[in-house]
């Protein structure tokens, strides 16, 4: 998956530097950035660096580019036998996710709050695998 193209496209150039540019997948880029620190810059799990920077142990600085711009309304989905109509519904309802920590997920907490005013609380998260149980 490559979601920023333009460094290694060549459109935008750094001055000064010679970028080695790695197309990784999210979940090792991930991994390497904060595990061994591999990197000069990166794009990070939102949720790692708020983590990591909160026990003040982040080495990177965040700058405001936000490489993943997905509408994260139309990533849920309900079932329709269950009487959900609208946000408000899912109170007391049982919601899967592959992982709470998952930065796409704490978007969604967020909006829940701020836009429905759904205290993470109020639901009964559920994680596992997608794939297959975990």
């Amino acid at each position: 998956m490559i979601r920023v193209r333009i460094p290694r496209d060549g459109r935008v150039k750094v001055d000064g530097c010679e970028v080695t540019y790695l197309p990784l997948e999210p979940e090792e880029l991930f991994f390497r950035a904060f595990r061994y620190h591999d990197f000069d810059v990166a794009e990070l799990s939102f949720n790692s660096y708020l983590m990591t920077t909160s026990r003040n142990v982040c080495p990177y600085v965040a700058i405001p580019a936000f490489v993943s711009r997905h509408f994260r309304h139309s990533v849920i989905f309900i079932r329709t036998d269950r009487n959900i109509r609208g946000p408000a519904d899912l109170k007391g309802k049982l919601v899967g996710l592959p992982e709470y920590q998952q930065t796409a997920n704490v978007w969604m907490r967020g909006i829940f709050k701020e836009e429905y005013g759904i205290e993470p609380q109020d639901i009964h998260w559920r994680t596992g695998g997608q794939e297959e149980p975990g």
